[in-house]
């Protein structure tokens, strides 16, 4: 990052460009390796953040970026809220000192004890990581005591599971005598045999589910955002999505707006509404699956902004 004598903002842009360059790599191959449009790049490294879908896939994008060339994502997106005026909600970073000959900037670490944290924290964790003192007298009645209360419970319970119930499995078990019939003499004499009827019940049916079916309702585009309303036939509403690269997700339960989140190739994540479900897409490396049943993705080329109506 750009910081000038007097401390003033930092050119977050030309951080972003000058470590792309140090790198020797193009703006077609960083949007190649994180899917993001070139476009979206081009405006970080020039700080055109009006040109981006909006602040939250801006730090998304920034983050990501910072990272592929080897720049500190986390002090990255806390000094874009700076500048921005949002509260940063974390601790504060170290602050950043510039490489030589490139202008470039990196975190400060403590190089010779192979750790960022305070040397306190530290030791607080090497304590903690101590195993307990067993050689005071205390600790060993104690530690004798517990083995004695498990080896006695060990043994009521091998006692009782070597005995066999003693209830009977079946009526007859028990030295039940099966009635037999009684008979009873009719008006003419006959003798008629009165039997016992049973009530009939019916073996349970095995209910077809019935099959998710995800119909497109209605589409439209609003800048960069290309919205698109399904309606599904039953309720709750389960979306399923596996990433095969990076993507920033944000969704919307129920009508209520969850923290955005960044996932990576090879991860999977489900969501549930009992109403609706609404997935926000940063880009299109992601499978989208509604109930098992998968949806192919409206538009090739926008910002998606999905919603399954129960």
């Amino acid at each position: 990052m750009d910081t000038s004598a007097n401390n003033g903002p930092v050119n977050i842009g030309q951080v972003l460009n000058q470590a792309r360059i140090r790198r020797r790599l193009s703006v077609d191959q960083v949007s190649d390796a994180l899917h993001i449009r070139r476009e979206y790049l081009l405006a970080l490294e020039q700080n055109r953040w009006d040109d981006l879908p909006g602040e939250v896939y801006a730090q998304g994008f920034l983050k990501n970026y910072a990272r592929y060339v080897d720049l500190n994502p986390e002090a990255m997106v806390e000094e874009r809220r700076r500048q921005i005026g949002q509260p940063v909600d974390r601790p504060p970073v170290p602050p950043l000192e510039p490489l030589s000959r490139t202008g470039l900037y990196t975190q400060t670490v403590d190089r010779s004890s192979g750790s960022s944290q305070p040397p306190h924290k530290r030791a607080a964790r090497r304590e903690k990581a101590e195993a307990p003192d067993y050689s005071s007298p205390s600790s060993l009645i104690w530690l004798l005591g517990a083995l004695l209360v498990l080896f006695v419970g060990g043994l009521f319970l091998l006692a009782h599971s070597s005995h066999p119930s003693s209830a009977p499995r079946h009526p007859l078990a028990a030295g039940q005598a099966k009635k037999a019939p009684s008979k009873n003499v009719g008006s003419d004499g006959s003798r008629a045999t009165k039997t016992k009827t049973r009530s009939h019940v019916p073996s349970t049916s095995t209910v077809a589910t019935n099959p998710v079916n995800v119909q497109l309702q209605t589409t439209s585009q609003s800048g960069k955002l290309f919205y698109a309303n399904y309606l599904v036939n039953r309720t709750p509403v389960k979306v399923t999505l596996n990433f095969s690269a990076a993507c920033w997700v944000d969704t919307v339960i129920n009508g209520v707006t969850q923290p955005g989140k960044m996932y990576y190739g090879g991860q999977k994540v489900s969501f549930t509404g009992s109403k609706s479900v609404d997935v926000i897409l940063g880009s299109h490396a992601v499978a989208v699956h509604v109930d098992g049943r998968q949806v192919s993705l409206p538009s090739p080329s926008y910002v998606l902004d999905m919603t399954f109506q129960g």
